[in-house]
């Protein structure tokens, strides 16, 4: 992705060595010269590491997307996000969307999982939401006949499409319209959507994930950001070169990440000397520093 995204800032002939297995830094090669690039994870990588429950998950579902061919997938999880219980069907699913995907392309596999509506009052027309519809509340008002909750804390990423949004909406209006009697509830099925990519040059596929207890604020956005930029001047500080620090995280959405705006609270030394910082998001590229010369 980070060379991707120097080729299309103006860098002719990116190339980068495939890392060492457990490693975060890689040789590559722009524009007739050579430089290190290091990866900075922006997510609770070390609980990752610790949760053995979850890397077990991760490591079941790589190996049966390896099974169907889809082995230069890379699969976004969404922050809080459990691994799926059956990998073997999250697999199918996924596997069918990197089929219909040109090498470079992006997508979404779509998760079907359960909200509960309930109706707490017959006045007015309003509904609370918690959970991944919850930025979407005030698309139900007026909608509704009466006062309701919704709780879709299994919709953690919402479809990219914005008319797709709009039916799960008016579906949930439906739901919720055809509960006639206060303190009633019903529980029905949404669909979850995780981002999907082909890249080129992966040989295994990558599940990125975090445990879904470690929800990440803005705060610890900018604490790992520090670690991570200090950890990854030690690895290549004696390197001569173009230098990139290519930070990595994860987020519902390109819109909804919070390192842009951490990135205002980061010490100007810890920045010095980095020649680019592109943020890799939810299969997207973000420039939190430009390419300077002359890898421009």
């Amino acid at each position: 992705m980070t060379r991707d995204a120097l080729a299309a800032a103006g860098a002719s002939d990116v190339s980068f060595d495939p890392p060492e297995p457990g490693e975060l830094t890689a040789q590559f090669r722009a524009n007739g010269a050579d430089g290190m690039a290091a990866g900075c994870p922006l997510f609770d990588l070390a609980g990752l590491l610790a949760d053995g429950a979850t890397l077990a998950r991760k490591a079941a579902f790589e190996e049966r997307l390896h099974a169907y061919g889809a082995r230069d997938a890379l699969v976004w999880i969404p922050p809080g996000t459990a691994l799926p219980d059956d990998p073997d069907q999250a697999a199918g699913l996924v596997s069918d969307t990197v089929r219909e995907l040109e090498l470079g392309a992006r997508g979404e596999a779509a998760f079907r999982v359960d909200v509960a509506v309930r109706k707490t009052g017959s006045e007015g027309s309003y509904m609370s939401v918690l959970g991944g519809l919850s930025q979407h509340w005030a698309k139900f008002t007026n909608q509704v006949m009466g006062e309701y909750q919704l709780d879709s804390s299994n919709v953690h990423r919402l479809p990219e499409d914005e008319s797709k949004i709009t039916q799960m909406v008016d579906f949930l209006v439906l739901v919720a319209n055809g509960i006639r009697q206060d303190g009633n509830a019903t529980t029905v099925q949404v669909e979850d959507t995780w981002r999907v990519q082909r890249l080129d040059g992966l040989e295994q596929p990558i599940v990125l994930c975090a445990p879904p207890a470690s929800a990440v604020d803005g705060r610890d956005v900018r604490r790992l950001m520090r670690r991570s930029l200090r950890d990854a001047e030690e690895r290549v500080g004696g390197s001569d070169g173009f230098r990139i620090a290519a930070m990595i995280t994860l987020a519902a959405s390109l819109d909804r990440e919070l390192v842009s705006t951490a990135l205002r609270g980061i010490d100007p030394l810890l920045l010095a000397g980095w020649d680019y910082m592109p943020l890799l998001v939810d299969g997207q590229v973000r420039s939190l520093l430009e390419p300077s010369p002359p890898l421009a």
